[in-house]
């Protein structure tokens, strides 16, 4: 039985149809903003500056307590810098499920390795389990990782840096499963959420079968040109926009963050 979710006049009234991508020169590129209810997924290249688009994603931060930035590759206190550096709202969730796996997964996995090196039977390592020394399996990052964003109000922000994550610890149609739950929640509640990934870490089907669930598709790109890189943005699916398909080339500033430098319109 679907829900049926209702909306205050003022909420309505305050946080209007579109939400910005708190890049301003992209929000103009994209004809205001990103639509409320969008889920977006990022295919992303090494060194495209893909993570840094993901955290000035939240900067707009309607309401802190509901906005969520997971991060499955950084600490919360390098985190915490570049929100600093760019005068970013840091009173927002921050998840760091890469620090969580390596204290709750491999540190333990380490303990138990020492000890049989040290002589422990496996009996032995069993009758530890009460301790912090065994590694505990019963945990679920990606069905924790949905509960959380399924959890968060209307009009919600959440970033998920990144999928690789869970696709190298899960079956890939669970996580797809996911997506779906999702996608669902956040056009639902009138969310805006964007999920990264990288295009190595998945094959050509499965990339294929999230873009199909995706409101909007982005492609984070860079090339050498001679002695320099460049970055740029390809935003391949904008669902029921067709006009706002572009191939922007961007740089990094330390004033703006990500900013569009060119835009060209996909014919």
């Amino acid at each position: 039985m679907s829900r049926e979710v209702s909306f205050d006049p003022e909420d309505e009234e305050f946080f209007g149809s579109v939400g910005s991508f708190g890049v301003p020169k992209f929000d103009d590129a994209m004809r205001g903003g990103v639509p409320r209810g969008f889920m977006m997924i990022g295919f992303t290249d090494t060194g495209s500056g893909a993570e840094l688009f993901g955290k000035q994603f939240t900067s707009p931060a309607e309401e802190s307590d509901n906005t969520m930035y997971v991060s499955t590759n950084e600490s919360k206190a390098e985190i915490s810098r570049i929100f600093t550096k760019y005068d970013w709202p840091q009173d927002i969730r921050v998840r760091t499920l890469g620090e969580e796996y390596n204290s709750k997964v491999l540190e333990k996995e380490l303990l138990a390795s020492r000890y049989r090196l040290e002589g422990f039977k496996l009996p032995d390592i069993q009758r530890l389990a009460q301790t912090r020394f065994v590694e505990d399996n019963t945990q679920d990052f990606l069905t924790e990782m949905t509960n959380e964003v399924m959890s968060m109000g209307p009009y919600f922000r959440g970033v998920i840096d990144s999928l690789d994550f869970f696709i190298q610890r899960d079956d890939q149609t669970r996580v797809i499963s996911m997506l779906r739950m999702m996608q669902a929640h956040t056009q639902m509640y009138r969310g805006l959420l964007l999920l990264m990934i990288s295009r190595d870490a998945i094959d050509a089907a499965t990339k294929q079968e999230m873009a199909a669930i995706a409101d909007m598709v982005l492609e984070f790109k860079v090339r050498g040109i001679g002695s320099e890189f460049e970055t740029s943005m390809i935003v391949s699916k904008f669902r029921n926009a067709p006009e706002n398909l572009a191939v922007m080339v961007y740089r990094v500033t330390a004033e703006e963050g990500v900013t569009p430098e060119t835009v060209e319109r996909i014919v």
